[in-house]
């Protein structure tokens, strides 16, 4: 409870401001936004499993890359989160994860006492799904359409 408070305030923002900065123009994906937002607050307290996944940041700052190569320890923990989420769904288990904005970073770092040049990409929750669920249209897309061969 204490690692999700942080968010409480930026959730409520959050359902008000999706539209608004939307410039996709993808009424679906923001339909699901709109519907998840408010609900990640309750699905991070009430899962099964929270997870916190943080990397150590060995060389610049995060936000301060000198060179490419400075973002991999940033881009290798989130190709283990993203083999946490297929594994999660592989096993039937539903996930949902919040990537920190405004001050969230800085608060649970300091809650958990993250040492200094550790980093966190997310909170993760992995649980079962509840019964009944609400799930979001998907968008249908044709792979023939999405795929190319030399040509872009």
């Amino acid at each position: 409870a204490k690692v999700i408070a942080p968010l409480a305030k930026n959730m409520v923002a959050f359902k008000e401001l999706v539209f608004e900065v939307d410039e996709s123009g993808d009424k679906d994906k923001m339909a699901m936004f709109a519907d998840a937002l408010p609900k990640q607050q309750k699905m991070l307290m009430e899962s099964g499993l929270l997870i916190i996944p943080f990397f150590r940041q060995q060389t610049h700052p995060l936000l301060k890359p000198v060179e490419q190569s400075s973002l991999n320890y940033f881009a290798s923990a989130w190709c283990a989160l993203e083999n946490m989420l297929l594994a999660a769904t592989s096993e039937g288990l539903g996930a949902v994860f919040h990537i920190p904005v405004g001050d969230e970073a800085d608060k649970i770092k300091e809650i958990v006492k993250a040492p200094e040049g550790y980093e966190f990409t997310c909170l993760l929750a992995i649980g079962y799904p509840a019964k009944g669920a609400f799930l979001p249209k998907q968008k249908e897309i044709r792979i023939e359409d999405r795929i190319h061969a030399n040509a872009w």
